[in-house]
């Protein structure tokens, strides 16, 4: 439920984002305000507690929102959270956003895992023929991980290319133990 509704706040944003050309900024603006509210911990969570008064809330808020930089459309988009009482799926709804902002630009965001370091050269040419292979720009989080002791590991949404030898003597332990 929460998904369905972040998406939707996030798309009305969007859409006035796209209408200035302004919609990375008020995504790059509203993750700042989150982890911002994040930041100051309890002071954070008591913005979106029902413990709180909401009229005690929303001055908390006014305050935060005076002291920081945010454009007066992100700061509105705030104070509608606040008023529907969605202050609580900020962080759903910006993840939602940028989503929705590489959804838009074309661009796939995934994880190329090998067992060690990865020069420039080759992530280079890893990530050009994943963008031949999705046709889209793909942006890669590179992690080593020695356990796969080698080969590669890409992710790109739900699309997995698992060339790591740990998956290949998984592989072939299983085909060894089959009857015959």
């Amino acid at each position: 439920m929460h998904e369905i509704l972040a998406k939707r706040y996030a798309k009305a944003l969007l859409s006035l984002g796209q209408e200035d050309g302004k919609y990375r900024e008020y995504g790059a603006e509203l993750s700042g305000f989150l982890s911002d509210i994040e930041a100051t911990g309890e002071a954070g969570r008591a913005l979106v507690s029902p413990f709180y008064p909401k009229d005690q809330r929303g001055k908390a808020l006014a305050a935060i929102l005076e002291k920081g930089s945010l454009s007066q459309l992100v700061k509105n988009f705030v104070n509608l959270l606040h008023d529907k009482g969605r202050l609580d799926i900020l962080g759903p709804i910006v993840q939602a956003y940028s989503g929705l902002c590489d959804e838009l630009e074309g661009l796939v965001r995934g994880t190329l895992t090998s067992a060690t370091p990865l020069s420039d050269s080759q992530i280079s040419a890893i990530k050009g023929a994943l963008n031949a292979m999705s046709g889209s720009k793909v942006e890669l989080e590179v992690k080593v991980d020695p356990s796969i002791i080698g080969g590669l590991v890409a992710r790109l949404g739900d699309l997995v290319v698992d060339s790591s030898l740990q998956t290949q003597i998984k592989l072939l332990g299983q085909k060894l133990s089959e009857p015959v």
